[in-house]
């Protein structure tokens, strides 16, 4: 079988390669050194997965996948079945949260006092409590668990989302109104909290993105070749993970479920979420001037 390749949008080249694969190679003003960003598209069973643990199998320099946490025994115990007992002496499987604890374990931060739950709650009361004269909506609040807990993951969403307390004034200030006024009290809320945390205790919450900083500003992931594994999306902290590493590491290889890259179903196919984050994910490589490639698989393999 022979397939015909077509360039992206945006410019790139066009080839032909016989067998089972499309190939994009997109073309950008490249400032970012040897690194490249490399989409591997398929629908299920077209062998993306196989694919990357044969190519880590078979690299000499280190190797990390990042998959979800739940997926990772899995892609561990896949990565010796191809690759062999030796395979684990440059390549390993991680979550993002794993990522960041092999970093800090190198840059410190470690071992830094991390509230729990419990903690996360009283500190949130407290600093509702500092700012109460300052705010119109939540001056009096509920002090009842349940409203402290939906208060507290509001801010868990902020800070996945990457919005700071300044960014959340600003949108309260522009909107007006009652909704403008729950927005810069949660403002003033979330900016207490954050004062607080960065005093004495680590958020959790806050991890991704104090690992996307040290990436940034380290050479950890300087030489090794990181591939993406069994997400559909990512957070806007995962972005900037995946940023920092297309900026720092030697490769990023993102697999991803969906038949092609081009969008023609409206947003609303089954392959559009993934498609979205292929698009995402071309943007980060454009804005830090990486090369990318683009590859779908469109054959019947294992994996």
């Amino acid at each position: 079988m022979e397939t015909v390749l077509s360039s992206a949008k945006g410019g790139g080249e066009r080839s032909i390669v016989p067998g089972r694969q499309i190939c994009y190679n997109l073309t950008t003003d490249q400032k970012g050194g040897n690194h490249m960003l490399k989409l591997l598209l398929g629908r299920a069973g077209t062998g993306k997965t196989y694919t990357m643990l044969t190519t880590m199998g078979q690299a000499p320099r280190p190797q990390i996948l990042i998959v979800p946490e739940q997926h990772s025994h899995d892609m561990e115990r896949q990565l010796c079945a191809i690759g062999g007992n030796a395979v684990s002496l440059h390549a390993e499987v991680l979550s993002f949260t794993r990522l960041a604890n092999r970093v800090f374990s190198t840059h410190g931060g470690l071992a830094a006092p991390t509230l729990d739950g419990g903690g996360r709650l009283l500190l949130l009361c407290t600093a509702l409590k500092s700012v109460a004269d300052q705010l119109k909506v939540y001056q009096r609040p509920s002090r009842k668990p349940a409203f402290l807990s939906g208060l507290l993951a509001t801010v868990d969403e902020l800070k996945s989302c990457c919005i700071s307390p300044e960014q959340l004034w600003t949108a309260g200030s522009e909107t007006g109104g009652g909704e403008g006024d729950k927005l810069t009290d949660l403002s003033l809320i979330y900016g207490a909290y954050e004062a607080m945390t960065a005093q004495r205790w680590a958020d959790p919450r806050d991890k991704l993105t104090r690992l996307a900083q040290v990436l940034t500003e380290t050479s950890w992931a300087a030489g090794k070749d990181f591939y993406v594994d069994a997400f559909t999306d990512f957070t806007p902290q995962e972005r900037q993970v995946l940023s920092a590493l297309l900026s720092k590491g030697a490769s990023v290889t993102v697999a991803l479920t969906c038949d092609k890259l081009e969008e023609d179903e409206g947003g609303t196919g089954i392959f559009s979420p993934a498609r979205r984050t292929a698009r995402q994910l071309l943007r980060l490589a454009k804005d830090r001037g990486v090369p990318a490639q683009v590859e779908v698989l469109t054959g019947d393999q294992t994996g």
